[in-house]
């Protein structure tokens, strides 16, 4: 059974749903600004802009800090929105109760820089920190959303480069099949408070351009999943894209890549970066647990 907290957001999401008032990107740019003034940075972090590798970027630090981890943060936004201020509030909460610092760089957005600007930028941010002296050994890469399948684009392509991995990753409601092949898109649709399933092939467009959505670093689901870092994997039951984190739990299963997959009955998309909600709450000491077993591995 849902919390009240938890009832309450979901009932406003189904408001704002039904309302249409998302309908182009600047809508959605503008829909994710206002939805961050409603979630308030926690105290005990200090922040700082950076430049990342050409990027703006926020790196933000717990002021009690339990371990020398390091966390690459790739917001989500269906890659055409979102920002530093979009996901502040969430990477803050990871870092003040994991005890960690972290990078969240605006990597560049279509439709004005469409695929494969974001992994190029990912990329790009990555090599940053290796090149400041960030020990991957101790490095967490983390992304919901488009920041998750993101997450999974820079995988494969360190491990074509031969450059080193990360210690672990954490993917939140990952989108990881831009081709919406999953059969959760027609089964979850009713229930799905946030997303609606026939705007998802128009977002995978507006990134890809002609692109083919299959391409893995477009959709990891369909790459070389194989050595991949221990993941944990945060996703909604209520969402059109739950089986894009099932089917890629199984597949990284199947090749031997180590992976947890944790499914919350009756949340929805993201439902970790929703603020003041026993069920987002219990979502982060999950991710600080995973990342404090990281720690002391």
């Amino acid at each position: 059974m849902l919390s009240a907290e938890a009832q309450g957001m979901k009932d406003l999401l189904f408001s704002f749903k039904s309302s249409g008032a998302v309908s182009t990107v600047e809508d959605q740019r503008m829909a994710l600004e206002a939805l961050a003034s409603f979630s308030p940075m926690p105290a005990g972090v200090q922040t700082e802009i950076v430049d990342m590798g050409g990027m703006r970027a926020e790196v933000i630090r717990a002021e009690a800090p339990k371990s020398e981890l390091a966390l690459l943060y790739l917001h989500g936004g269906s890659y055409s929105a979102g920002s530093i201020t979009t996901h502040r509030s969430l990477v803050a909460r990871i870092c003040v109760t994991a005890g960690i610092h972290a990078y969240l760089p605006e990597y560049r957005l279509a439709p004005e820089h469409p695929f494969p600007a974001a992994v190029d930028d990912a990329l790009a941010a990555y090599r940053h920190l290796l090149a400041k002296g960030v020990d991957p050994s101790k490095l967490i890469v983390a992304g919901d959303s488009a920041g998750g399948g993101l997450t999974l684009a820079l995988m494969l392509q360190l491990k074509e480069l031969e450059l080193p991995l990360p210690l672990r990753i954490v993917l939140l409601s990952p989108w990881t099949d831009l081709t919406a092949s999953g059969g959760s898109v027609v089964e979850r649709a009713e229930v799905d408070p946030w997303l609606e399933a026939e705007s998802l092939k128009p977002a995978a467009r507006i990134y890809l351009g002609d692109a083919d959505p299959a391409n893995p670093l477009a959709s990891p689901l369909f790459g070389d999943l194989t050595r991949l870092p221990s993941s944990l994997i945060l996703v909604g039951a209520d969402e059109i894209l739950l089986d894009d984190s099932v089917r890629l739990n199984r597949a990284l299963v199947e090749v031997g890549a180590p992976s947890r997959l944790h499914i919350a009955e009756g949340m929805w998309h993201v439902y970790p970066a929703f603020p003041g909600m026993p069920e987002a709450d219990r979502a982060i000491d999950e991710i600080a647990g995973f990342l404090a077993e990281a720690a002391a591995s």
